[in-house]
């Protein structure tokens, strides 16, 4: 029989790795709680990732009807007689990822996570992706069906534009960068960027970049470290622009909370970036590596405020109307629910 929303009962365990698998098992966990869901999330942290099969002993909470956890280590949470869902956010072992991965995590995803990765997918009940780019891997590459494809979102009472006047920056074009120091994230783009566009422009990092990176930074690069949410939103809506150098994306949560904040995104046309933004309309995308072509798309928006606000405008109304958290709960719950 079929439970109803007030007895369910999600377990959502969690490796922490500071990515935005993290980001998508608290919003998930706050969105199913705001359904009057008992979600409950258990974190273990980062080195249980070298010994996945550990997690087989981890304590599960009494009276739980469904477990859903992320790919690399979802067979350990694997439990008799409960439905277990698996989230692939994006498939490490596709070969158009393989580029930017170093020697040593080539070697530790071939050896390790691809063994992982086939237990979860024959232990689950259901295996989701976040794009329709994602599936489509899953299916050519790993010849694995996803059940569903549920797209993220973010809050958009709290990720909003600014209300009146924007800062002016005394004339310097401002773009936010928000990702990881990874080459598949484009961290290594922000220095030849930002040679190339000049005292005009500044390109503020939300996150840390690796020694290298950093000898290479021009004097218009602004680090700022790790930030909380609101410090986020903050910088979301004082920047002109997103800047999204992805070369691998299994979403893009940069792209749609730039959108959501009601700002232009830029960026390479890489995997489910172009899902989330709507080229032409809400954001300007050149081809994979191709600098020269983002820096113009860069002076464009500096050199025509009106353009960079419709493209903004229309991220907005895009990001609320396609990626909203009551159409991706509706269809976490309907999957549940079916697998009772």
């Amino acid at each position: 029989m079929s439970l109803g929303f007030e007895k369910l009962r999600v377990w959502l365990p969690a490796i922490r790795a500071g990515s935005g698998a993290d980001v998508f098992t608290e919003r998930l966990a706050a969105a199913l709680t705001r359904r009057g869901v008992e979600a409950i999330v258990s974190w273990f942290p980062h080195r249980s990732e070298l010994m996945p099969d550990m997690l087989r002993f981890a304590w599960m909470p009494e009276r739980i009807n469904v477990i859903h956890t992320n790919s690399a280590y979802a067979f350990a949470f694997k439990r008799k007689g409960i439905p277990l869902v698996v989230t692939e956010h994006h498939y490490t072992l596709d070969p158009a990822y393989r580029p930017y991965m170093s020697p040593a995590q080539r070697l530790y995803h071939g050896i390790l996570v691809k063994p992982y990765l086939r237990r979860s997918y024959a232990a689950a009940d259901a295996i989701t992706t976040d794009s329709l780019f994602t599936a489509k891997v899953l299916n050519d590459v790993a010849g694995v069906r996803a059940t569903r494809t549920i797209q993220l979102w973010v809050d958009y009472d709290a990720f909003s534009p600014r209300v009146g006047n924007p800062p002016k920056h005394g004339g310097v074009f401002r773009l936010l960068f928000v990702g990881n120091a990874s080459r598949r994230k484009g961290a290594d783009v922000i220095a030849p960027l930002a040679r190339r566009l000049g005292a005009g422009f500044e390109i503020r990092c939300s996150a840390g970049l690796r020694r290298q990176m950093q000898q290479a930074l021009a004097d218009n690069v602004r680090m700022l470290g790790r930030l909380t949410q609101e410090q986020l939103i903050q910088e979301y809506r004082d920047c002109d622009a997103v800047l999204v150098p992805s070369r691998y994306e299994g979403f893009g949560y940069a792209a749609l909370e730039g959108m959501a904040c009601g700002k232009p995104v830029v960026g390479f046309r890489c995997g489910a970036v172009a899902e989330v933004v709507s080229e032409g309309k809400t954001a300007l995308l050149a081809d994979i590596d191709d600098v020269d072509t983002l820096a113009r798309y860069c002076e464009q928006l500096k050199q025509n405020p009106e353009i960079a606000g419709i493209l903004g405008e229309t991220g907005r109304d895009r990001a609320v109307s396609l990626f909203s958290e009551s159409k991706g709960i509706d269809s976490y719950l309907e999957l549940y629910r079916s697998l009772q």
